[in-house]
């Protein structure tokens, strides 16, 4: 009986703190509005960020059963705030490291996802990767981001260029510092 008990209480302990950190959807925007119709070619998504006049391109590496990929979109993603920041400073591809979709990368090869993945060093999921409009890697950060804030950090941090100066733990700590009274 005791170890019954015990084991509840872990379940119920691991439950509460793996939700700990989920935002409650601020809109009903589907998860899959957030990504751009990805055209299937690195070049024609960096000219469009150009076109626009945003940064470059932001990589989702995932697959379809990562648990928490799965979480970004669904307690992320769907953020309007999330939404509005990133749709208005990147092109935001998906980019699934299993799929054999041809594409064509950032030096105009014709290659799959998973092939692009493995070139990338792509070895976790979720592995975030920004691309400036030249097509050069910025920052790559491997690894989820539950706090929807703390994803807009990760723009700002990688849009203003302090991904160049400092690490991105550094810049999380200013903002935490500044931001709370």
């Amino acid at each position: 009986m005791k170890t019954y008990l015990y084991l509840v209480i872990i379940g119920l302990v691991w439950c509460g703190a793996s939700n700990a950190y989920s935002a409650s959807p601020e809109s009903n925007t589907s998860k899959l509005d957030f990504f751009h119709t990805f055209t299937h070619n690195i070049p024609a998504e960096l000219a469009l960020a150009k076109n626009d006049n945003k940064f470059g391109v932001m990589v989702f590496f995932s697959t379809p059963h990562c648990h928490f990929c799965n979480r970004m979109k669904a307690t992320v993603f769907n953020q309007s705030s999330v939404q509005g920041y990133f749709r208005q400073n990147f092109q935001l591809i998906e980019i699934n490291i299993e799929s054999k979709q041809l594409m064509t990368d950032e030096q105009s090869q014709t290659t799959t996802y998973s092939e692009y993945a493995g070139n990338n060093r792509v070895r976790l999921t979720p592995t975030i990767v920004f691309l400036d409009q030249q097509g050069n890697q910025t920052y790559r950060h491997v690894g989820i981001i539950a706090d929807p804030k703390e994803f807009i950090w990760l723009g700002e941090y990688v849009l203003t260029g302090q991904a160049q100066v400092k690490s991105f733990a550094a810049f999380k700590m200013n903002k935490r510092r500044n931001n709370n009274p």
